[in-house]
């Protein structure tokens, strides 16, 4: 009588389950091949990563700035919703304030009687003194990212990044006139293709130190709604 080999018969059905096995594995552990850098390169992660952010209807973030790279001057906490509507509370220069930004109209909290008022057009938005504030993609606009370091690994909010380092040439005229020796720091999640953080540092023209800003992002794509205050007064008291 001929016995069977187990020990082939246990191999060959091994083989094919090792292979699903290693398949499966493969597919779900793919994004950590973006985190050894052998599929993407580090232009392109931030590339990709920073058009579906701005891409990204709704999220939340925080924006800290500092002078002198140690003096917080502002830290607010804002949220985006349907690209039209904007919401910043937090305080500037030790003054505590609050926006509401829906398609051209601003409210504007006064600190000191809590009642709103509405600005008409994007004056405000749009103005040099907020272009931070309201819009923190903006500082992540660039001409020219020249050389890309990888840093390694971090977890932002417990999501895997990428740490990049750039000294890029900017696309933002109001930085550009003030600062000078621009360098980035840019946590990507590979895995979503999104920016969870940023650090941009810069320098006076004399070299002396300028400013830090420290930007967050999270909440991508949930359900935020921002509608206007209750008591605000109406556009007829409109202030200039």
């Amino acid at each position: 009588m001929i016995r069977p080999n187990w020990h082939i018969l246990n191999r060959r059905r091994f083989f094919p389950v090792a292979v699903l096995t290693a398949a499966a594995l493969l597919a779900v552990w793919g994004g950590a091949s973006l985190l050894s850098g052998l599929s993407i390169s580090e232009k392109d992660l931030f590339n990709k990563a920073f058009a579906n952010t701005m891409a990204c209807p709704s999220y939340r973030y925080s924006v800290e700035v500092r002078q002198g790279a140690r003096d917080t001057v502002t830290l607010v906490e804002g949220a985006r919703a349907e690209f039209n509507r904007i919401h910043i509370r937090g305080s500037m220069q030790k003054s505590r304030m609050e926006f509401i930004q829906i398609d051209d109209t601003t409210y504007m909290k006064d600190p000191w009687s809590d009642r709103w008022f509405t600005l008409k057009g994007n004056a405000l938005v749009q103005s040099e003194l907020f272009i931070m504030e309201f819009n923190p993609m903006g500082l992540l606009k660039i001409k020219d990212t020249g050389e890309i370091k990888r840093l390694g690994g971090e977890k932002v909010n417990g999501k895997k990044t990428v740490v990049l380092e750039m000294r890029p040439v900017i696309a933002n005229p109001f930085l550009e006139q003030r600062y000078t020796d621009f360098k980035y720091k840019v946590w990507v999640d590979p895995g979503e293709n999104l920016i969870r953080r940023a650090l941009v540092q810069a320098r006076l023209p004399g070299g002396a130190e300028g400013m830090a800003v420290e930007v967050k992002f999270w909440d991508f794509n949930g359900k935020i709604n921002i509608n206007p205050p209750e008591n605000f007064f109406s556009p007829k008291h409109q202030l200039p």
